[in-house]
């Protein structure tokens, strides 16, 4: 016996042919078989190449080492870990038993194991998502090719799933580790008096470099099965170009209520055969041009918000358009298409719509232009037995600005705009029609600031900073409201409640235009305190504005409503927002939204929110989150409608947090009123998981 760190006698040393480098606590050495045997914190270095084992049986003839007990190997990034390791060093291959390996977010395992320096295959496979469990995403295979180099893997005989739990065909074809994800899946489900016990899951695999396919099926014991195709394609290229898609879908033939399924947003009867198709689509081409693209199709008004309502919430109205957009410089155009592929929502169709604006830009002598050009072809098919309006129109604007800034308080901008629209196809008894529009108007501000050296270390102030902006901007269009008896009105006004651009060229309602002859007055001001992280943080901001007209509209106030917006966060637990309208003269509120949060970190958060719109909405609202630990967090959320003395909604429910990548809700829920939903209904949520 050697004691430790002893080469073999025969080997020269590395720094001279390369050879390898063994140390242990103990060597043995057979003269007669060349063989030497290093036992105890064994470590060999073989170029780039590092194992280390109980024992190491280095055999000089056939360059070849077998590790046993406890081995690792380290190659680069690569990292093994299993019972037994031969490696042959003159051809870099290696044969493993019972494998392990990990590559950050990926472990693999496999009952056997062959690789060299451009590839390893194992036998009997296992891929998981992060620490191998119950709940981790799985990739289960015969064999797996992984490509370290290019970090590519290619399965035979492959399955995905969860845990033990494999049950998703996985093809076999190359895969690169950071491109579609491994496992994409959405489960849902729960009980409710309408739709009987539910469960929902949809999942997706990849069957390409970027494509990648499944299903969504629904089972819903008192209403049907709703099953459909789904699929997604994402592609990140090396010139930086970007791809990423999503389609769902869904059918069944709804069987509830013996046939009486209700009625659509038009009281109309919704009938039995009921579908769904969502598709959303976004490609950066170049670095100038990008697509953006949406597709939603109801079979009727209700189908999202009776089969998955958690989609419904964010998506009330479906959508449908496409949006080809180029930028260069101060320069966009685009291309823009709005389709209605249903009959129960109004929707004014764009097909198509071609745009090119120029961007606030310098010219000569400090003077600034902007400018901007449509052509849209219109068609507005209201619900009801409305009659169908069409339209076409050409359209062009086109304005000049000279900014003066004589210090760094003061700014005045006075600007002069024009806008041309023509209407091929006119009414009222012309063949086509054409609109001249002038603008005047200036924008002007002061900027007024004050620091104070106030310190509070609880509330994290650092200093204080208190900027006051007051501004006013006026604007006259002569006779923007001429020609309406000949401009069919598809463009029009909306309901809204805030103030509406003032500038002639950022007006959308371009066929329902009123003369403007108004002075906005605004005040803005800011509270900051310096911020360790972003600089400077604002503890409160406060923007009052109001419209005075000097030739109001028929109908309307010589004073607009006063808006006043105010956000405070004094404090990082500690949020508050408030929105007011009020009416000048008699001073009454016609809407008053506001919201108060409190928080600690992550351990508690709790909110009370109020909207109020005269004659249409008064209601409370209370949200309250605690986490009691890492896994489990409880919440409530309670909405209270004041004219109807009731609770439109009680929601209680528990979050749990599963090895730190599933979330799972268990919620139970009360409704009253006019709804769709079941007065009671209990729902068991889980987040959807990308792998």
């Amino acid at each position: 016996m050697l004691g430790a760190s002893r080469l073999l006698p025969a080997q020269a040393p590395a720094e001279a042919v390369g050879a390898p480098v063994i140390t242990a606590d103990e060597l043995d050495i057979d003269l007669a078989s060349q063989t030497a045997v290093y036992r105890g914190n064994a470590r060999a270095v073989m170029g780039d190449v590092i194992f280390l084992a109980h024992e190491i049986r280095w055999h000089r003839p056939s360059q070849t080492a077998t590790a046993t007990g406890k081995t690792v190997l380290q190659r680069g990034e690569l990292r093994l870990i299993a019972e037994a390791l031969t490696y042959e060093r003159a051809s870099g291959r290696y044969q493993v038993r019972d494998v392990r390996l990990g590559r950050e977010p990926f472990y693999f395992s496999g009952a056997r194991l062959d690789g060299d320096a451009d590839r390893i295959r194992f036998s009997d496979a296992t891929l998981s998502f992060g620490e191998p469990g119950t709940w981790a995403p799985t990739l289960r295979a015969r064999s797996l090719t992984y490509d370290p180099a290019t970090e590519r893997i290619r399965s035979v005989g492959g399955r995905v799933g969860i845990g033990d739990l494999t049950w998703l065909p996985l093809p076999g074809v190359s895969l690169p580790l950071h491109g579609p994800e491994l496992l994409e899946i959405t489960l849902d489900g729960g009980a409710s008096s309408r739709l009987g016990l539910f469960g929902r899951i949809g999942a997706t695999v990849p069957i390409g470099e970027v494509w990648r396919a499944g299903a969504d099926v629904g089972i819903f014991t008192n209403r049907g099965i709703m099953v459909g195709p789904a699929f997604g394609y994402d592609r990140i290229a090396a010139d930086g170009t970007t791809l990423h898609g999503r389609f769902t879908s869904g059918y069944l033939h709804d069987w509830g209520n013996r046939g009486d399924l209700g009625t659509d947003v038009l009281g109309r009867p919704i009938a039995p055969d009921r579908g769904l198709i969502h598709w959303v689509h976004q490609q950066t081409l170049s670095d100038a041009l990008s697509l953006n693209a949406e597709l939603h199709y109801w079979s009727d008004s209700a189908v999202l918000r009776d089969f998955r309502p958690r989609d419904f919430f964010p998506l009330q109205v479906p959508d449908t358009f496409a949006e080809l957009n180029y930028h260069a410089g101060n320069i966009v155009a685009g291309v823009f298409s709005r389709a209605q592929l249903h009959d129960f929502h109004v929707v004014r169709e764009r097909l198509p719509e071609l745009t090119w604006e120029l961007l606030p830009s310098p010219w000569f002598g400090g003077l600034q232009q902007q400018a901007q050009a449509s052509f849209v072809a219109l068609r507005d098919d209201p619900p009801g037995a409305a009659p169908e309006t069409t339209s076409s129109r050409l359209d062009g604007y086109y304005g000049l600005s000279r900014p003066w800034s004589p210090n760094t308080w003061f700014s005045f901008n006075p600007l002069v705009a024009g806008r041309i629209t023509h209407y091929p196809d006119a009414r009222g008894g012309k063949s086509d029609y054409t609109r001249t529009l002038g603008e005047i108007g200036f924008d002007a501000s002061l900027r007024y600031a004050g620091t104070f050296a106030y310190q509070n270390e609880r509330w994290g102030i650092d200093g204080l900073r208190h900027l006051i902006t007051p501004g006013i901007s006026y604007r006259y269009i002569t006779e923007a409201d001429k020609g309406a008896a000949f401009i069919p009105p598809i463009d029009r006004r909306v309901f809204a409640t805030y103030l509406e651009p003032l500038n002639l060229g950022s007006r959308r309602q371009i066929d329902d235009l009123t003369a403007t002859n108004t002075l906005r007055i605004a005040i803005d001001q800011r509270l900051q305190t310096r911020d360790a992280t972003y600089g400077s943080r604002d503890l409160a901001q406060l923007q009052v504005a109001i419209d005075s007209r000097f030739d109001p509209p028929p109908g309307a106030r010589t004073l607009s409503a006063l808006h006043t917006e105010l956000r405070l966060s004094p404090a990082p637990f500690l949020d508050l927002e408030l929105y007011h309208r009020a009416t000048p003269g008699s001073w009454n509120t016609p809407e008053l939204n506001a919201a108060i949060t409190l928080h600690n970190a992550d351990l508690w958060q709790f909110q009370i929110a109020t909207h109020y719109l005269e004659a249409d909405i008064q209601e409370f609202i209370g949200r309250y989150a605690y986490r009691f630990n890492e896994v489990w967090q409880g919440y409530t959320r309670l909405h209270f409608d004041s004219r109807r003395q009731r609770f439109v909604e009680q929601t209680y429910g528990l979050r749990q947090t599963i090895a730190n990548r599933w979330v799972i809700g268990y919620e139970v829920s009360f409704l009253e009123g006019q709804q769709r939903e079941s007065n009671f209904g209990f729902a068991l949520r889980f987040d959807v998981v990308n792998f």
